[in-house]
């Protein structure tokens, strides 16, 4: 299993968050922590750091999550530790 920092850009409204966590929950992506980077009413910016369970998910992870309608993924990145969310935001 490998660990991903996940940054994702979904709407914000009830049930988008929910949709993003099954399709991982489903892949048997682990969930190791999220945190919500921002939100206004229309858009939402959240974290994940996740423990991935091998490569072809690993890989098409991205475009997974894309397929949820108007999720879109701003960042996916190699992390060595999920000790602590990473502080930056990263802009759109």
């Amino acid at each position: 299993m490998s660990l991903r920092r996940v940054i994702v850009e979904l709407p914000d409204r009830p049930g988008s968050l929910g949709q993003v966590t099954t399709l991982l929950g489903r892949l048997g992506v682990d969930i190791r922590q999220m945190r919500v980077l921002s939100r206004d009413g229309a858009v939402a910016r959240d974290e994940f750091v996740v423990s991935v369970p091998g490569a072809v998910i690993d890989r098409s992870l991205p475009a997974l999550l894309e397929e949820i309608q108007g999720v879109r993924v701003l960042a996916i990145a190699p992390t060595d530790a999920d000790s602590g969310i990473a502080s930056a935001i990263v802009g759109a």
